[in-house]
């Protein structure tokens, strides 16, 4: 029997609230939309763009199956931005990452709360444990590059009191046999390959994020990356959309997460939806107690449709419900992706960005009410 039809479309909304990586802002909106147009069972055409409040989204036109009658949608897709707040790694110089190592390695490796984290799964502790690794290495990696600076130059005048002079020779030492170390090429070539650098770099932020570090004059950086996103989510839920989903990845989630769980509109919440993808919520909130607030808090809420997608093939993900019982976590749906990924594509994180392309997420997102797409046969 056809469904009833109404000549009015339906209007959705979808904000995309991406994970930590330093694109262009609207490159990673641009894909999702290029993406959803491909969805089989609701079939989307790319229209123009749609401004307000100065947010600036992309329409997609609602197309047509032959034999079924059904309400039009449309569907405009928006991003929070906040690309532009994650620091370049060249700006920062030899020196500064040396510090900044010995902090991301103290904050995480050996931390008992990260440690905490591998009762969720294998797969979080294979990531976890090949993570820290491979920031240990970084981290000698660029000890060794300021040692080769300091061969070069006078040192300063303070390394001529004896002690300090000791553990300056004795640093110059140790780096020297490192760089001797018959496989030390080696695993100069695994961290090119697996982009250490850039693990590095996704570490330190999201260290800072849980550490809500402040910048100079200005509020700490969760405060001003909750204030960016609550901004586009302001300007989109003031307008009269039948639903708004928000769709986030990766770190992302979590910054998502905390901004609907202090979410003062009490009235938005019958048409939110809340997507989550390769959501690291689980693995951070057993290293921040703050984390694991926010989390309970949002399940505490009245009742909101939360999906979220992980994969096996992820390893710094997990189902943002785990190490929560089962009745707590009942208002989360949980779906595992089944990615082909190899152990490189897992290792260096390119897999981490297969949800913008897997189908079951695309033709969830392009379902009205979040309808989780039926298993392929």
């Amino acid at each position: 029997m056809p469904e009833t039809t109404t000549s009015e479309p339906m209007r959705r909304a979808i904000v995309l609230v991406p994970g930590i990586k330093r694109d262009e802002r609207f490159v990673r909106r641009d894909r999702l939309v290029d993406n959803l147009a491909t969805v089989e069972r609701h079939p989307l055409a790319v229209g123009g763009t749609v401004e307000l409040a100065g947010e600036i989204g992309r329409r997609l036109l609602p197309g047509s199956l032959r034999g079924v009658e059904a309400r039009p949608v449309e569907t405009d897709v928006f991003e929070a931005y906040w690309g532009d707040m994650v620091e370049d790694p060249a700006e920062t110089g030899p020196w500064g990452k040396l510090r900044s190592g010995f902090e991301l390695v103290a904050f995480w490796v050996f931390s008992p709360g990260t440690w905490r984290a591998f009762a969720l799964s294998r797969y979080v502790t294979i990531g976890l444990l090949s993570s820290g690794a491979l920031l240990i290495l970084w981290y000698v990696s660029i000890a060794l590059l300021v040692a080769t600076t300091l061969r070069g130059m006078e040192p300063p005048e303070v390394l001529t009191l004896p002690v300090l002079h000791q553990l300056y020779e004795g640093f110059l030492w140790i780096a020297a046999g490192i760089e001797n170390f018959a496989y030390w090429a080696l695993l100069a070539f695994i961290l090119s390959a697996v982009n250490a650098d850039g693990l590095a770099q996704a570490s330190r932020f999201t260290k800072d994020y849980l550490e809500n570090r402040p910048d100079e004059d200005e509020v700490g950086l969760r405060d001003r990356l909750r204030c960016r996103v609550r901004a586009t989510l302001d300007a989109v839920l003031a307008e009269p959309y039948d639903e708004v989903v928000v769709a986030a990845h990766s770190l992302g989630s979590v910054i998502a997460l905390d901004t609907l769980a202090d979410w003062p509109h009490d009235a938005d919440w019958p048409r939110l939806r809340f997507v989550t993808l390769g959501s690291p919520v689980a693995v951070l909130a057993c290293r921040s107690s703050w984390l694991a607030r926010e989390r309970r808090k949002l399940l505490d809420r009245p009742p909101v449709t939360w999906l979220d997608f992980h994969s096996n093939a992820d390893w710094l993900c997990t189902s943002v419900t785990a190490g929560l019982g089962g009745a707590t976590a009942a208002g989360v749906q949980s779906f595992e992706l089944p990615f082909d990924a190899g152990l490189l594509g897992r290792l260096n994180g390119s897999s981490h960005q297969d949800y913008y392309r897997d189908q079951k997420v695309l033709e969830t997102l392009a379902t009205p009410g979040l309808a989780p797409a039926p298993a392929r046969a």
